[in-house]
């Protein structure tokens, strides 16, 4: 019998794709028990994630395990497209630093895949098991994944009848590298890989996909991406292992977003650990904002991690992970920040540094005469300090400033000073023509205005809210006046955008404490006490919901949806407390929502009323 406890709404699904099939009644193993599966048994299970559950098989005749992904019974149609999209692709794939996949099948009419068990663990692990990671490890790490992704974004093949040369793999995280116990680094799922050359039904969608601390600003925003995005996410996993932190480390995702969309982390300087420059470096052309400014390919990566690594290490790259997975792991290595100096020795630090150049600067210019020593000191005709320029973007704190002063010499490489001009008669006015660089925002708004045609910043984040592209709404909702974010129609897309990043806390936060008068919000309410069991308060805001008016929805649309959510109350109901009362009402209900949509049959919404009334029918007479 199908699952009625609960129903995900249309379009919100935890894969991130469209809801387009009721709930499968497969039950999946637990792992605690043989069941057949694939080529052997289920001997464990391994992880459950958004979209399938992967197993620990054993086989027979072959006396050796193996593992095997089973997609989820409440799969979607796209969601079980992209798993086979992910079958065809990675069953091309044949490198030594790939995942390797012996077979596809069904069980119980739900695809998996069947693929080699790894004897090891996840790069994730390591990290959170050891923290910050020694520079050879990481380079270890860094050239065999760059190995993996120098075949895949060249290699060629055939997906759906067409040849493509080049795989992007758009999900490279910590959680998909594995190291076994032999030392080989391994890079799986490429649950949502694309060609390089084209754009598939089956893998694109208006949600933003993959894990958000390691996407590329050109994911985030909901362009195009090429194999540089990669190189922007391994840039972004190499950070991690140097540093034991993400780059990004926010947990609340409406802050997470903000800080990706602005590519704002802490840089390599500021943590107390010695890095090499090169692979600084390197590490920050990887994730620099702008694509053509990142190290361009992974075979450009591969040749600098090399070379790092023969510096850093006689052994080879496996070797170094052999040793390091198979010896017993140490405490774990927290990298601190760099420690501050008191505020009192940084004021005197400064204060010394610029007296040193003002003198320097000064004798230079040739004020100190023998006349001006000989002359009896005036009051106000002493040479004016000279004044020292930094430059902002890289020394942007009073703390910064002093390591840099400090540091070695390829710091103070950072730093430029500008020879103070000679001493005016008048204070020079301001060139009234200078304008300052615009900002990564200022220029995304011009950027959107011109695309949009207007300057209504609430329109341009309307228009980034229905485009999907969540990361540069977020930025711009941010950029809003209070009292153009407290409109009604910039509430309402504010809650959409939410939605879409299915940021709960803050969807709460939006719906208890600025309530909106419009049928919209109140489904949308509605919709958030069903997520939460509390099925009268569900009932209470589809009927507000139905009694009010919709500013900026389709009512009838609308209208549907709270048709479709009383149904779905009324048989938890019925199912919490059996009575003929309520199983009628329950029908009558489920016969509205299939009358509803009775021109569309492949709905959902439809297809859950042909099987609610099936099942509520069955109990009649009882």
């Amino acid at each position: 019998m199908p699952d009625t406890t609960f129903m995900p709404k249309p379009g919100d699904n935890s894969d991130g794709v469209s809801y387009k099939r009721i709930r499968n009644a497969v039950i999946l193993p637990d792992g605690a028990k043989p069941v057949p599966l694939g080529s052997g048994v289920i001997a464990s299970l391994l992880g459950v994630g958004g979209m399938a559950n992967v197993y620990e098989i054993w086989v027979p005749q072959l006396e050796m395990g193996r593992a095997v992904k089973l997609l989820h019974p409440n799969y979607t149609a796209e969601s079980k497209q992209r798993f086979e999209t992910e079958v065809k692709i990675t069953a091309k794939l044949n490198h030594p630093n790939i995942v390797e996949i012996h077979s596809v099948g069904d069980w119980n009419n739900l695809p998996y895949i069947e693929m080699e068990k790894i004897d090891g663990q996840t790069i994730e692990k390591l990290v959170v098991d050891r923290g910050g990671l020694p520079v050879e490890v990481c380079t270890s790490i860094g050239i065999m994944v760059c190995r993996a992704l120098c075949y895949a974004h060249s290699h060629v093949y055939t997906l759906y009848g067409k040849e493509y040369r080049g795989i992007i793999h758009r999900d490279l995280k910590p959680n998909n590298i594995m190291v076994t116990k032999a030392g080989t680094v391994k890079l799986m799922d490429f649950g949502i890989a694309k060609p390089v050359e084209a754009s598939l039904h089956t893998t694109d969608s208006t949600s933003v996909m993959g894990t958000i601390q390691y996407l590329s600003p050109e994911q985030l925003e909901g362009k195009n991406v090429d194999i540089r995005s990669d190189i922007y996410s391994l840039g972004a996993v190499l950070y991690e292992l140097v540093t034991g932190v993400r780059a990004f480390p926010e947990i609340n995702i409406s802050k997470l977003m903000i800080s990706k969309a602005k590519n704002d982390f802490k840089p390599l300087d500021s943590f107390a650990v010695r890095i090499p420059p090169k692979f600084k470096k390197a590490i920050q052309r990887c994730m620099s904002y702008d694509p053509g400014k990142r190290v361009q390919d992974a075979a450009e990566l591969l040749e600098i991690l090399t070379e790092i690594h023969k510096i850093a290490t006689p052994f080879s790259p496996e070797q170094v992970m052999k040793q390091l997975v198979n010896a017993e792991a140490s405490l774990k290595a927290v990298i601190a920040l760099r420690n501050r100096l008191p505020l009192r020795i940084a004021y005197g630090a400064v204060f010394l540094a610029l007296m040193g150049w003002g003198v320097l600067l000064i004798s230079k210019s040739g004020l100190f005469t023998a006349r001006s020593r000989q002359a009896p000191p005036v009051v106000n005709t002493v040479a004016p300090a000279p004044v020292v320029v930094v430059d902002r973007k890289k020394v942007d704190s009073l703390q910064s400033y002093i390591n840099a002063m400090t540091a070695r010499n390829s710091e103070m490489d950072r730093m430029k000073f500008k020879k103070p001009p000679p001493r005016p008669a008048a204070a020079a006015p301001q060139n009234p023509l200078a304008v300052s660089a615009p900002s990564p925002d200022e220029r995304m708004v011009e950027e959107l205005k011109a695309q949009y045609g207007t300057s209504d910043m609430v329109a341009l984040f309307v228009g980034e809210v229905k485009a999907g592209h969540f990361g540069q709404a977020i930025r711009i909702f941010a950029l809003l006046s209070q009292e153009q974010s407290q409109t009604k129609k910039a509430a309402l897309f504010h809650l959409r955008l939410l939605i879409g990043l299915n940021d709960r806390d803050e969807l709460k936060k939006a719906l208890f404490t600025a309530p909106i008068d419009d049928g919209e919000f109140y489904l949308e309410k509605a919709r958030f006490y069903f997520d939460e069991r509390s099925i009268a308060q569900c009932l209470a805001n589809l009927e507000l919901g139905s009694k009010t008016p919709c500013a900026f929805s389709d009512p009838a649309a609308v209208r549907q949806e709270i048709l479709f959510y009383r149904a779905l109350c009324y048989s938890n109901e019925y199912d919490a407390n059996p009575s003929q009362a309520r199983l009628k009402k329950a029908m009558d209900a489920w016969f509205e929502v299939k009358f509803q949509f009775r021109l569309s049959p492949d709905h959902p919404h439809y297809q859950k009323a042909v099987a609610e009334m099936q099942r509520l029918g069955e109990q009649t007479g009882k």
